[in-house]
């Protein structure tokens, strides 16, 4: 059965209580929430990790990835082959 709790976090706090929250809750991704409670974005593990030598205390807003408009169209995914050890677009 799926829960619909998520841990969450806001923009604001710092990338050292997003990881409290993420031990505590035992989860690797949080929801970040704006003051009503609507989903602003996502911030990983390897999010605040990959930030944590610049400053544990920086704010989520800065590395976490931002939700979409709602309704708003996505561009299709790219797909990617590996060329010579390199990733090329495929059109």
């Amino acid at each position: 059965m799926w829960s619909s709790l998520i841990a969450t976090v806001f923009p604001t706090d710092t990338l050292l209580a997003a990881l409290r929250k993420m031990e505590r809750h035992q989860v690797r991704l949080l929801g970040v929430v704006g003051e009503g409670g609507g989903l602003l974005g996502l911030v990983s593990e390897e999010h605040l990790l990959a930030a944590w030598r610049g400053d544990p205390l920086a704010p989520v807003s800065c590395v976490m990835a931002r939700a979409g408009e709602p309704g708003a169209r996505r561009s299709p995914p790219r797909r990617l082959r590996l060329h010579a050890g390199r990733p090329r677009d495929v059109h």
